[in-house]
């Protein structure tokens, strides 16, 4: 440990978190224990840290006391980690350590004997790291005053509007060739707070106009994104739009190429209900307002081309390349619907009157198959009754199903019910539902539609068959348990909100991360709820999850916001980047081709590292072969010395497991503590940026310095997975050599949401070492 600075002042402040620690934690003791540390200058104690009267204690101390260093015990750095970097000044904001005291402590464990042996290690691991801390400045920089938003639907339109007005320059790239998204397919969309349903298209036109005729904004459909490399900030795009066949400077939308076309094809935009031609207007207020050609029906006969008396066709036209550099990109590409296909047990690919709910809204839409009339489509009669089925591929534990609530679908199913009750009066109307879920004003609504008629039962049904030409709904009502057989016209799905390809594709372009379900990843749910893991690229609407239009709207207002803080205020990044040894350096381009981020490069016979685009992920510091990588900030001496402090004056008897926790397992865990599950006394976690920064000579340091068993937890979806994977593997293989059982040593996938399970698998693991011990 050569690296260590000449420390002898550190003080260390203590939380009592108005009672949230102190009521576990043995503050006094701890205080009495630290005191015997000739490096620790002072020890005290306050109620309230945060407050701004624990600001002035820890500032008063700092310069009466001379500090060179800090410890705040307090609670998760995610809280108020920015809070306690202004609080440390006029030191470094770099020279101070959080040891996570609450979530991973107090709130964790019952037993304030072992809460207090568990911060107590906890304190000492902040007091022997922050020696090695390292005075740091953040990164500033100045972006491009332009955004690039992908996917155009009202969380889209929205976000390029309010960017536009703000003065910045803007493409708005949709991959369908007409803008507006799933809201011009609805027709209706609820409104609790009147009661009432409006039309959906009467509420998007005036936004697509408003996009159209602003100056600021640039609208490229059938476009998709086909590279993005980050540099100094900003985003280098390379836009691929497929080829136009139909000018829509020249088009008048006439029809008459429709009319000659031979080639039918399923009309989409109404669910495949009906047909349309292989040149078409995909719907009457389409925007852009022209026909386009569907590529993979066409047979290029020439017979649009030849009617055509603008000369706006040409079969012969050919895909398009176009660049870009933006100072921030926004991902709004949408959803999809489960594919109901997947439950053969409903019938919907057999039964021609088992429809979904979108399926429904086009039947019901005036500018739809039937022209907004109800029609069973079997007999094309106005249905007696109606059946709806919801969760279909939500809140599903079977093949293809998904755990998550979609959140949409119980007001979807109440607002097509209510409709239908409004106009067809006679029809009867019987939802079978899971859990009835309309939160906030929503339950207004929903009562609203009890007093119209509308029959619910409790059950998800098991089978839907076909009897005497009527459909059966078989399903047990969870309230009675009185099992039924519902004789009914028609059959309404309610279908699982999806990621959509889109996204998924684009999250890989981008190297943004994914949850677990495939949704865009936020950095944090609560305190960044629209910004990604890669700085300068925002999320809004349903690619980020299931949501309605108010919450869509809502977050991509949000985003805008984001991105003006962003290009006018300069950016700030943190100083956790990868740093090159160029004596080291044997110029193998090695970490070059292992950055995912691309903030790697060989410049005038030398390594570059990009400060705005690194991430510090520590990929190229593992697979650099010389060892002349390292990351900022985050040094082996800095690491080994938090493994020292945790493992410091451990009592024969005990058993501690070091859990290296990435950013999302970190917070997973925090998420431990604050619904109040417990977790095992032995756990001790150690936050690192990514699971790549811990090494095979960590992993050994601990085990041979007094450590039980080591606990990696990894979030699975980034760029750096399948390499943290391998290096997994060569640390057990380098254990085994080592004479060191392997067993010791795991790996685990971690999720923000489901804390619960790795609160089980900390106890798994824990129960495997206390068998081994034995």
């Amino acid at each position: 440990m050569d690296n260590k600075e000449d420390v002898t002042r550190i003080g260390v402040f203590l939380c009592q978190c108005g009672g949230n620690i102190s009521d576990k934690v043995d503050i006094e003791k701890i205080e009495t224990i630290l005191m015997e540390d000739e490096k620790i200058q002072v020890v005290t104690h306050y109620e309230n840290l945060c407050s701004i009267e624990g600001g002035k204690i820890i500032k008063e101390k700092i310069i009466t006391e001379n500090l060179d260093r800090v410890v705040i015990a307090a609670c998760s750095s995610v809280t108020h980690g920015d809070t306690f970097k202004q609080y440390v000044k006029p030191l470094n904001p770099y020279l101070f350590e959080m040891p996570n005291i609450r979530e991973q402590c107090s709130w964790v464990e019952n037993d304030p004997d072992k809460a207090t042996n568990k911060a107590l290690s906890l304190i000492r691991s902040g007091v022997e790291s922050v020696q090695y801390s390292e005075p740091l400045d953040s990164i500033l920089g100045k972006v491009r005053h332009s955004a690039l938003v992908v996917g155009a639907g009202i969380s889209g339109i929205t976000t390029a509007l309010s960017l536009a007005k703000q003065g910045i320059k803007t493409t708005l790239v949709e991959e369908k060739p007409t803008i507006g998204g799933s809201m011009v397919q609805v027709g209706k969309v609820f409104s609790p707070a009147k009661l009432t349903e409006d039309c959906a298209m009467c509420l998007l036109n005036p936004l697509v106009n408003e996009a159209v005729e602003n100056k600021n904004i640039t609208i490229l459909t059938n476009t998709v994104v086909e590279s993005s490399k980050k540099r100094s900030g900003n985003f280098n795009v390379i836009l691929k739009k497929h080829a136009v066949y139909v000018d829509e400077d020249k088009c008048t939308s006439c029809g008459r190429c429709s009319e000659v076309c031979p080639i039918s094809a399923p009309d989409m935009w109404n669910e495949g209900l009906i047909q349309r031609k292989a040149i078409y207007k995909p719907f009457p207020q389409a925007v852009p307002n022209t026909y386009t050609i569907d590529e993979e029906h066409c047979i290029k006969c020439g017979k649009c081309e030849e009617t055509c008396q603008t000369n706006a066709i040409n079969l012969n036209a050919y895909r398009d390349m176009i660049s870009l550099n933006v100072g921030s990109i926004v991902i709004a590409t949408g959803h999809k619907r489960f594919d109901t296909k997947k439950r053969p047990e409903y019938g919907h690919e057999k039964y021609e009157d088992v429809i979904t709910q979108m399926e429904l809204a086009r039947i019901m839409g005036v500018n739809g198959p039937t022209y907004g009339k109800l029609l069973t489509p079997s007999t094309g009669k106005i249905p007696k009754r109606i059946v709806m089925v919801q969760c279909v591929g939500s809140r599903d534990d079977k093949p293809y199903g998904h755990k998550y609530c979609s959140k949409i679908c119980c007001m979807v199913a109440i607002k097509s019910a209510n409709l239908i009750k409004q106009h067809y009066p006679n029809t009867e109307v019987i939802i079978c539902y899971t859990d009835i879920r309309t939160p906030g004003m929503y339950e207004k609504y929903y009562k609203y539609g009890q007093t119209q008629g509308i029959k619910l039962i409790r059950g998800r049904p098991g089978e839907i068959t076909k009897k005497d030409g009527h459909l059966i709904v078989r399903v047990e009502d969870t309230l009675t348990s009185e099992r039924k057989e519902i004789e009914t016209n028609m059959v309404v799905l309610s279908a699982a909100i999806e990621p959509s390809s889109g996204t998924v594709r684009l999250a890989k372009t981008l190297g943004v991360s994914l949850t677990e379900d495939k949704f865009i990843k936020e950095k944090h749910p609560k305190i960044k709820p629209v910004t990604t893991d890669i700085q300068g690229i925002f999320v809004c609407g349903t690619a980020q999850g299931p949501k309605d239009i108010t919450e869509s709207v809502i977050q991509a207002n949000a985003v805008s916001s984001k991105i003006a803080e962003r290009l006018n205020g300069g950016l700030e990044v943190e100083p956790f980047i990868a740093n090159t040894n160029q004596k080291k350096c044997s110029m193998c381009l090695i970490c070059v081709e292992q950055c995912k981020y691309n903030a790697i490069n060989k410049e005038h016979n030398t390594i570059y590292v990009d400060p705005l685009s690194c991430t510090g992920c520590g990929a190229c510091m593992i697979s650099c072969p010389e060892q002349a990588i390292s990351i900022r900030g985050q040094s082996d001496e800095k690491l080994e010395a938090k493994i020292e402090g945790i493992l410091k004056d451990k009592k024969p008897d005990e058993k501690i497991i070091i859990a290296f926790l990435d950013d999302i397992g970190n917070i997973s865990a925090d998420n431990i503590g604050v619904n109040r599950i417990s977790c095992p006394s032995s756990i001790r976690i150690i936050h690192v940026p990514y699971i790549n920064r811990v090494k095979y000579q960590h992993v050994k340091h601990a085990l041979t310095h007094g450590a039980d068993g080591i606990f990696l937890g990894e979030y699975p979806d980034t760029p750096t997975h399948n390499q943290i994977r391998e290096n997994f593997k060569n640390m057990k293989k380098q254990l085994k050599e080592d004479n060191i059982n392997p067993d010791r040593l795991i790996i685990h996938r971690t999720f923000i949401p489901y804390f619960r399970g790795l609160s089980k698998q900390f106890e798994q693991f824990d129960e495997q070492i206390k068998q081994e011990i034995k």
